[in-house]
């Protein structure tokens, strides 16, 4: 590989001589060709052979002139140019000034450069024992609070990935880091939420991390933040529980902490017209429906402590269209797995209020067939309970004259949320030998399937073939699709494939 003119890199040192009189524009140009002759991979020779003709003082001392595009073109030129140095590199005594430069700078994309040169510290345990034993550290934490979201983020995920490792950790969790963490949390919500969330993502990494967020007081400030009488703050508080709740460890301390009692008790407010319990209900559902959705969770014992499904069952009830909504919807998302499955069919008085809403319209249908989806695709052949309950929903869908006859009318509504919602029950049914053979007798439901000219959007031909697919694999589908050469018929739509057109022939007719 060549190396880089020497005239070009003169004339780069010459406009970034702190005494040029070159304009800025002439200077963002010339900044911009010289960047555009190097790749994102320089090598360590090409880099050395820059710095030797332009020292990196000169990139940096560009930054004191305030000019967006200018600024931008110097972080790009450095990031390349200092792509092969290693984290020793950025560290040593000649280049440590400019990245404490841009780790104190108020320019987001300077800061971000700088937190970008220090990720490399994850190379080794070396290098990271350097960047925690160092003033650097305190800088990367204090970044969280910087003003610019994606910077800020840049900051948080350093210090995630370097809480993964054992010797992160034990940095994460001394005096030092956990005293400005709670420092950070006085500032203004949106930093607190950044805190937190960070906290969480590091607690559920194993059960060590979690008791020792636990220990270092974070988690106890976040159950505040869930009493908060701020809705917004409340709710997004609710949000960060999904992520707490994903590990045995996460669930002990919200019985603990009483958080899964109370939390459930909001669902307890019939008030449903004030905007926010509304709000806050829907969160908790959500929540809910998070836990239930977690195939590792006794959700079966958390809902009979809690009264879980009841609570549920009741905002079923609720004239409210959104919570309706979600309450629908974590009905799917508990019971779409085998364990979900089988704890709901034991409610059938939940069950009875969740079919009611297959007579309803607009979003309401929709989600309830989503969620219907969900309840029809759990499946296990080798447990004929399984089987027998997924038939039993099937059969509580009214159609005239059959419910599969149904679901193609809904297929063919023009709103898109209905169609798609069609598309995977029938998909869903599709996935079951009781389906398969119902599919099979219907010619309505196989011409409708197998007809191309019935399906112009791009999704209900890719849902069309998806079912296709499962029917042509089921364990019998020679003999199930034998009649009317529909097998073939399957074959030759898989080969096909999900977007064919059939090209009518137009015939071509001379003007008089």
């Amino acid at each position: 590989m060549s190396s880089v003119p020497a005239n070009s890199l003169a004339q780069v040192a010459s406009i970034l001589d702190p005494n040029t009189t070159v304009s800025i524009n002439d200077k963002i140009s010339t900044l911009r060709t010289f960047a555009s002759t190097l790749n994102d991979s320089l090598t360590m020779e090409r880099s050395v052979e820059i710095l030797n003709k332009i020292p990196l003082g000169l990139f940096y001392n560009g930054f004191s002139v305030e000019n967006d595009q200018l600024t931008i073109i110097l972080c790009e030129l450095i990031n390349k140019i200092l792509h092969p140095f290693s984290y020793a590199m950025i560290v040593s005594s000649e280049n440590k000034p400019f990245l404490i430069q841009g780790l104190t700078h108020f320019t987001p994309e300077i800061r971000y450069l700088s937190l970008n040169q220090v990720f490399k510290c994850l190379s080794s345990d070396a290098s990271l024992t350097n960047m925690l034993e160092s003033d650097i550290f305190p800088l990367v934490v204090a970044s969280i609070a910087f003003q610019d979201t994606k910077t800020a983020n840049k900051a948080c995920d350093l210090l995630y990935k370097m809480a993964s490792t054992k010797i992160g950790q034990n940095a994460f969790f001394n005096g030092t880091c956990i005293t400005m963490l709670k420092q950070l949390l006085k500032i203004n919500g949106t930093v607190s939420f950044r805190v937190y969330d960070l906290i969480i993502k590091v607690a559920i990494l194993s059960d060590e991390t979690f008791e020792r967020c636990e220990s270092s007081g974070l988690l106890t400030d976040f159950i505040q933040e869930l009493e908060s009488d701020d809705l917004l703050i409340k709710i997004n508080a609710m949000e960060l529980l999904n992520e707490i709740a994903v590990t045995s460890s996460g669930i002990t301390f919200l019985e603990k902490a009483n958080l899964l009692s109370n939390i459930s008790a909001v669902l307890d407010n019939e008030d449903d017209s004030d905007i926010a319990v509304q709000l806050v209900k829907c969160a908790v559902l959500k929540f809910i429906g998070h836990l239930g959705a977690n195939e590792t969770i006794d959700f079966g014992a958390l809902s009979e402590r809690y009264q879980l499904l009841e609570r549920i069952e009741k905002c079923l009830d609720s004239s409210n269209i959104e919570i309706l909504i979600v309450s629908l919807s974590t009905v799917g998302l508990v019971g779409s797995h085998v364990n979900g499955l089988k704890l709901i069919s034991q409610k059938n008085s939940l069950l009875t209020k969740f079919f009611e809403n297959q007579t309803s319209v607009g979003q309401v249908k929709a989600v309830f067939l989503q969620s219907l989806s969900k309840l029809l695709l759990v499946r296990n052949q080798n447990d004929k309970e399984i089987e027998t309950l997924t038939l039993s929903y099937y059969n509580r869908l009214e159609g005239q004259p059959s419910a599969l006859l149904s679901l193609i009318k809904e297929a063919k509504q023009p709103e898109d949320h209905i169609r798609i919602a069609a598309f995977a029950v029938m998909q869903a049914i599709a996935c079951h030998i009781w389906g398969s053979e119902m599919m099979a007798q219907s010619n309505e439901f196989m011409n409708y399937i197998l007809n191309r000219t019935t399906e112009y959007t791009e999704q209900g031909q890719s849902w069309k073939y998806a079912i296709i697919q499962t029917l042509a694999s089921a364990p019998n589908a020679v003999q199930l699709f034998s009649h009317h050469s529909y097998y073939t018929q399957l074959q030759v739509y898989i080969r096909q494939g999900a977007h064919y057109r059939i090209i009518e022939p137009v015939a071509a007719v001379e003007n008089s």
